[in-house]
């Protein structure tokens, strides 16, 4: 698939539900998979270029209006109108902190030796607009329980390369998961969007498969 500037066009010929009303508000690979797990084809994928640092001291009320920012950015500048507009944002935080997308392997590895042996927890907010304008918002959050790390988990170049571009500087679907000690929630809101949420929300706002 090929980006052109921030909007992505889908093979059509995918058998998957043309959802053709569905707008995902996130250029993230991984939502999009969650999207096809429960048969949903977005029409487009639109990348929001947004500010990330919005200046709000509570974690969980940031995250809820990033979410929300992503999608009004998305319905504002490219002038969508009677679709639904999907948009999520993930946090991994502890103790007051955000852990926010590793941008190397050293941060990755940073964040692992912080998170070692700990809980964290997992903030996914969901933001869906609908076309009558109805503002949807949810905040779902998981307890995540790292095992105790050691030398052969810092030393793996393959989990530290993985988990560069990934908040928390980890991917529980991939080699992450060996990392992972147990989970209190929703596994796929830590993977990137809650599902099951998401669901419940569109059914909520009258939304049909086609």
């Amino acid at each position: 698939m090929t980006f052109l500037r921030a909007e992505l066009p889908l093979d059509s010929n995918r058998l998957l539900n043309n959802v053709s009303e569905i707008i995902l508000a996130s250029s993230s690979k991984r939502r999009l998979d969650l999207l096809k797990l429960i048969g949903i084809k977005p029409d487009k994928i639109i990348k929001p270029e947004i500010d990330e640092l919005i200046e709000i001291s509570h974690l969980k009320c940031k995250s809820k209006d990033l979410a929300y920012k992503k999608a009004k950015f998305v319905q504002k500048h490219y002038k969508i109108e009677n679709k639904y507009i999907i948009a999520a944002d993930t946090m991994v935080c502890r103790s007051g902190l955000v852990y926010e997308k590793a941008k190397d392997a050293k941060e990755v590895l940073e964040y692992l030796k912080k998170l070692s042996g700990k809980k964290h927890y997992v903030y996914g907010s969901i933001c869906i607009i609908s076309p009558n304008n109805k503002v949807l918002k949810r905040l779902v959050i998981t307890e995540v329980f790292f095992k105790r790390l050691c030398n052969n988990d810092f030393n793996n170049n393959e989990l530290l390369v993985e988990g560069i571009g990934k908040a928390g500087g980890y991917a529980i679907q991939g080699k992450g998961s060996l990392l992972v000690k147990k989970i209190k929630g929703s596994f796929y809101n830590v993977v990137g969007l809650s599902i099951f949420e998401l669901n419940n929300m569109l059914l909520g706002l009258g939304w049909k498969k086609n």
